[in-house]
This record gives C-alpha cells, sequence and structure tokens, in this order.
C-alpha cells in the first residue's frame, strides 16, 4: 500500500497537479494514520451518503497539496 501511495503521488506530481484528493470513512482510524502519513490533511468538508437499509455512510474529505510533496 505504501509503495503504491507514494509512487501514485510521485507521478500526479509530475503530471503537473497541485492537490489530490479523497474521501474517508469518519472513524477510519487505520486508513486516516495511512493517508496522513503521506501528507493528507482534512480539509473540513464532509458528507453523508445514504445506502440501502437506512445505513448512512460519514466521510470526511483529506487533501494533499503535492507542491509542498517531498517524494
Amino acid at each position: 500500500g505504501a509503495a503504491l501511495m507514494q509512487e501514485g503521488l510521485a507521478r500526479l506530481q509530475a503530471l503537473g497537479f497541485l492537490a489530490v484528493s479523497l474521501w474517508v470513512l469518519a472513524g477510519n482510524n487505520r486508513a486516516i494514520r495511512f493517508y496522513e502519513q503521506f501528507g493528507f490533511k482534512p480539509d473540513g468538508t464532509t458528507k453523508v451518503e445514504n445506502r440501502p437499509g437506512g445505513l448512512e455512510l460519514h466521510e470526511v474529505r483529506y487533501v494533499n497539496k503535492l507542491d509542498t510533496l517531498k517524494v
């Protein structure tokens, strides 16, 4: 996982992207720690996705500003 993330971020930066974002389930601390290791930070945006059976998925957007990335 880490090698793939590092390679993906490096390629996006090489292509000239300034930032990349992703959504993570609120409370998924393992995933949050993983993304934070690669410079992702929450930007304050949240959403709730309604799924069948009344299930609500609470998500938080994380952003990595690639212009400050060191790979």
